[in-house]
């Protein structure tokens, strides 16, 4: 007989109803708080927030019964995923094996979801009605070892114990067939949450998932089994149309990509195309997808990310996505969301959004457009040290320390300076006449190189000495907390 308290179940609404107002709430970068922004991600951050992502009075609801009973709850989330060269944003981006790129290297640390390897469970003596749903979800015992394979080299998969990519599989595999109530490998709510943020971490492709509900089943006090539920933005007629449409998008990028085994260009051709033909938009729809980007053209930081990574990926280059906080030049702090790229055997973050001047503009960093490249290269492949002058890294996921600056754009083109030397800025500036650009810019190594070179060009008024033709002004943009000057030709 149940024995279901009126309290119980005004507690369990409360939490269905709170939990549903936080992944409808979804919009760009910016939200009314912090809070809510984590929760619509289904993300937890360290800096600010505390570890429970939902109602804690959630833990003490429960329904009595002798046999095996239920409570349900609902948090939101969205995230993504990697294929090889041919875009085919089918049942899994994964099904190119044969083109699969090398793999992130291994870092030993321990394994993300070690601590709950006591609630992980099988369903080898489970009741038929839940093995046929496992199974109609694509979760037979071979079907859960090929979609195991097809994940290997994965950067967030590989951060988990053999018992957590079983569950992340099962989760990914629910949401490709846009399955509902499946019951999953694990006992833990804290596993449920942790692996979904996995999952999309890798699955940009999982453009229509915006969240997840899962079942807690329990026999008494204890949880017997965990049903789960992706929360889908669109029904199955909806997402296959919108694949079609985001494959012919992303065929027409990668027709242009550069055929060239150096890594560097490749990354600097996406980095270029995603800006060139997507415009920053806090009320883009879609935005935390990569629908924004491929249909719409206009997006924010997590469309812009999610691209990146499903690009670089279908092109053979490592990527994988990041979040944290940034902070503005006005000083406050943001959600944001970016990169981290493999790129010639070293990681290098990519910052997509923050290279359009579209964004600089609409996010009130730059009251003048006219005064801002198109591109801004200052975030394509930089280093841990640089991208944390303005980047707090969330610890969501590890990250590896990126150290390398053999493939900085800066670098890369010859305009990165480690001391003041006359000959190599006139060499720069004559180079860039030469090309017909609209710009001549200065990457400096140090605050102290940036201050010495900004003294000598303005200060000094030395720039009048590199420049052609009679010039009584001159116009340039300075960026201090990147230490790169840009003087307008």
């Amino acid at each position: 007989m149940k024995r279901i308290s009126l309290l119980h179940i005004k507690r369990a609404m409360a939490v269905i109803l709170a939990s549903c107002f936080l992944t409808g709430a979804l919009s760009g970068c910016e939200y009314e708080s912090f809070d809510d922004y984590l929760r619509a991600l289904g993300m937890k951050d360290p800096l600010e927030y505390d570890e429970v992502a939902y109602d804690s009075s959630a833990s003490a609801v429960s329904l009595y019964e002798v046999n095996e009973q239920l409570f349900q709850e609902v948090t939101g989330s969205g995230q993504f995923k990697n294929d090889a060269k041919q875009a085919d944003i089918g049942t899994s981006l994964q099904d190119a094996t044969s083109a699969k790129v090398t793999d992130f290297p291994e870092v030993a640390e321990a394994k993300a979801d070690a601590g709950y390897s006591d609630f992980y469970m099988d369903y080898d003596d489970a009741a038929d009605e839940i093995k046929k749903k496992r199974e109609a979800a694509g979760l037979s015992e071979e079907g859960i070892k090929k979609l195991k394979k097809e994940q290997e080299g994965l950067f967030a998969y590989e951060k988990l114990t053999d018992a957590g990519k079983t569950l992340y599989v099962e989760m990914l595999a629910i949401m490709e067939h846009l399955a509902s109530d499946v019951s999953v490998s694990t006992t833990s709510d804290d596993a449920v949450e942790l692996v979904f943020d996995y999952v999309m971490t890798d699955h940009p492709e999982l453009f229509y998932v915006s969240g997840y509900q899962y079942t807690d089943y329990k026999v008494g006090d204890e949880t017997s089994r965990i049903s789960f539920t992706g929360t889908y933005i669109y029904d199955e007629k909806e997402v296959a149309s919108r694949k079609t449409r985001i494959n012919e998008a992303v065929n027409r990028c990668l027709a242009g990509a550069p055929a060239s085994t150096d890594e560097y260009q490749i990354v600097k051709y996406v980095y270029e195309y995603i800006i060139k033909n997507t415009e920053y938009d806090m009320n883009a729809v879609d935005n935390q997808n990569i629908c924004s980007v491929f249909l719409g053209g206009r997006s924010v930081c997590n469309g812009y990310a999610k691209a990146a990574q499903l690009l670089l990926n279908k092109l053979g280059v490592k990527c994988t996505f990041v979040t944290g906080m940034v902070t503005t030049k006005g000083g406050q702090q943001f959600r944001h969301a970016w990169n981290l790229v493999l790129c010639n055997g070293a990681f290098y973050y990519l910052d997509v959004t923050w290279g359009d001047a579209s964004y600089q503009t609409a996010s009130g960093e730059s009251a003048d457009p006219t005064l801002l490249p198109d591109v801004n290269y200052d975030y394509l492949n930089v280093t841990t040290q640089e991208i944390e002058r303005q980047h707090s890294i969330s610890d969501t996921i590890a990250m590896p320390v990126c150290s390398s600056m053999t493939d900085n754009y800066y670098v890369r083109e010859g305009e990165y300076f480690t001391s003041v030397e006359p000959a190599l800025v006139q060499d720069l500036f004559n180079r860039k006449y030469q090309e017909g650009a609209r710009n001549v810019t200065i990457k400096c190594a140090t605050d102290e190189v940036y201050q010495a070179l900004f003294d000598q060009l303005f200060t000094d008024g030395e720039v009048f000495n590199y420049m052609q033709g009679y010039n009584p002004t001159v116009t340039y943009t300075s960026f201090e907390k990147t230490r790169t000057i840009m003087i307008w030709l």
